[in-house]
């Protein structure tokens, strides 16, 4: 028996390859809602430090942190 057959044929495949091209989808969506946040943070600290709003911008720079993504 070929092995196509033991895995359930062309609409097994099929439904592997959708739920394979899902998830896929998915952790990159998640990637860049995460990057998204952290660009949006990273943008109001810096429109904070170029609009005078804060008294010390040694500080400002101090604070910052490297993007950590886990996916």
């Amino acid at each position: 028996m070929p092995k196509s057959k033991n895995r359930g044929g062309a609409k097994a495949h099929r439904k592997r390859v959708q739920r394979r091209n899902n998830q896929i989808k998915g952790v990159q969506r998640k990637f860049q809602e995460e990057y998204q946040k952290a660009m949006m943070e990273q943008l109001e600290l810096m429109r904070k430090q170029l609009s005078g709003e804060t008294e010390n911008t040694e500080e400002v720079m101090s604070e910052e942190q490297p993007l950590n993504i886990k996916l």
